[in-house]
């Protein structure tokens, strides 16, 4: 019985960890998240002495097993969401309070009102380590950018260096800086929240002061990114090597100040003291909790069976869809006239390619093929990258006018038939011809983009994805353009079937 509360412990955080490291280890904002269960555990390490004695726990009634059951079924029902969308807000908050919801009510049944305070606490950090809601991220985080955009133009112009804000971008007399590319969407916002809501619990003070810690987080926050954007926009005028070089001194120096301001804040209302421990004295135990630690147990090791479960699911759907035919794109890399195109740093962390490769190469006369090709294998990050970055959304942004679309050319390889939609652009007086594909190789066909503003449809594509086992959505997206000529078409059709071969053959 002493190994069962650990044991009940430690598999509750890792019901919990298990999927919050994914959305982690993919949302840019929450790079910070791994520190909060670390500070969780130094609260309750540091109040270990407070920690309320078991009491005698009668028979359970039937109330609590029905909310045991709804517990796992919750559990169980968000999981399977979270394992191919582990960064939908809505789903992983509601997963964070399932599992919230079980601690809780198991340490009511422990220790009544006062264990419940004891657990509480900490745990209020959580709030930091999850994605901001899309409503807040729309109307509050995006109209920050812009305002940061603003602000940091206005200052430029005032020290001299011409600079105009367009949208979340400032256009400087060499370059554009853009706020995704110079503070990150805000980064250290949440980190200031989590520091914010951690001094606020140590210090345990009031709710009115927790609150203006955490206002004062995010004004530390802002103050801290836009200072770095400026600072960004500054250094721009020296060339994008510039830019790129200081991005990430920029950045941790913005996090580390607005940190430091949270927590001297904090410290200044705490009065420049440490913490008082309130060491109340512990009473004989009237029982060793032996009911509540069961129900507890039978919980958290459902919490896991789902997770076991849940991850044998997609396995399985991996494996099913493994004889699918695959084919790869081999650009001309091994010719001395290649030349290859580096993705720059924010278009990687924009796109998240596992592969990427791109360059340019002379067909004769005067004349370039251009290509890029990229693969996502992981994630559903192709579900959105390949229709907000293709020639038709990019080359528009770069002065290229679309001229005509044309029919789809037909690429043959020997798993079918791949359709590379055609288009005629003009750039600079010249017209050149692009075609590109994105394709789904786990279904061996066309991937398309989902549409639909309908909340029920957008409901039902994701149900798809849970029941065909289908946690990663792979793709791959190939452009090549050449110069227009009368015989373009087929001299694109001619190198297209060239650059695709079978995977076998690579």
């Amino acid at each position: 019985m002493r190994s069962l509360p650990w044991c009940v412990a430690g598999s509750l955080a890792a019901a919990w960890l298990l999927p919050l490291s994914r959305a982690w280890e993919i949302a840019p904002d929450l790079g910070h998240a791994w520190v909060a269960p670390l500070l969780i555990a130094y609260l309750y390490w540091e109040r270990w002495d407070e920690r309320p004695s078991p009491r005698a726990t009668p028979p359970l009634r039937a109330s609590w097993w029905l909310l045991a059951t709804a517990l796992v079924a919750a559990h169980g029902a968000l999981r399977v969401f979270l394992t191919p969308f582990p960064v939908w807000p809505a789903v992983l908050g509601a997963f964070t309070a399932t599992l919230a919801a079980a601690a809780l009510a198991g340490s009511w049944l422990l220790g009544g009102r006062a264990a419940l305070r004891w657990i509480a606490g900490p745990l209020i950090l959580v709030l930091a380590v999850l994605p901001a809601p899309t409503f807040i991220d729309l109307h509050v985080i995006g109209p920050l950018r812009t305002l940061m955009a603003g602000l940091a133009a206005e200052i430029c112009n005032l020290l001299g260096r011409p600079a105009m804000a367009s949208g979340t971008s400032v256009r400087l007399a060499q370059s554009w800086v853009g706020i995704d590319e110079a503070c990150g969407g805000i980064r250290s916002l949440q980190a200031c929240l989590m520091i914010a809501l951690f001094f606020g619990e140590w210090y345990r003070f009031a709710l009115a002061r927790r609150l203006a810690l955490v206002i004062a987080g995010g004004a530390a926050a802002l103050f801290g990114n836009g200072a770095r954007v400026i600072f960004l926009s500054l250094r721009a005028d020296a060339g994008a090597g510039a830019v790129e070089t200081a991005h990430d001194l920029a950045g941790w120096l913005a996090m580390g100040t607005s940190v430091l301001l949270t927590g001297w804040l904090a410290w200044r209302w705490a009065g420049y003291r440490l913490p008082q421990q309130h060491r109340a004295p512990r009473r004989a135990p009237a029982a060793d909790g032996g009911a509540a630690w069961r129900w507890a147990a039978i919980v958290v090791g459902c919490f896991l069976g789902s997770e076991i479960t849940v991850r044998l699911w997609y396995a399985r759907g991996a494996v099913a869809r493994a004889n699918v035919p695959q084919w790869v794109a081999q650009l001309p890399t091994e010719r001395p006239t290649f030349r290859r195109e580096p993705l720059s740093a924010p278009a990687r962390e924009m796109l998240a390619p596992d592969e990427f490769v791109a360059g340019s190469w002379p067909l004769g006369r005067d004349r370039l093929a251009s290509a890029y090709y990229i693969e996502w294998h992981r994630g559903q990050t192709a579900r959105t990258a390949p229709f907000l970055h293709n020639p038709t959304v990019c080359l528009p942004f770069s002065g290229c006018e679309l001229v005509q679309t044309l029919p789809p050319i037909p690429v043959t390889w020997s798993g079918g038939e791949i359709p590379f939609f055609a288009y005629k652009f003009r750039r600079l007086g010249e017209h050149i011809l692009v075609a590109f594909t994105v394709w789904d190789p786990s279904r061996g066909r066309i991937l398309t983009a989902s549409d639909t503003n309908r909340w029920l449809d957008w409901f039902m594509w994701r149900w798809t994805e849970v029941r065909d086992a289908r946690q990663h959505q792979p793709a791959q997206l190939l452009a090549v353009s050449i110069p227009w000529e009368e015989d373009a078409p087929a001299e694109l059709h001619a190198l297209l079937t060239r650059l695709v071969r079978p995977a076998s053959e690579d």
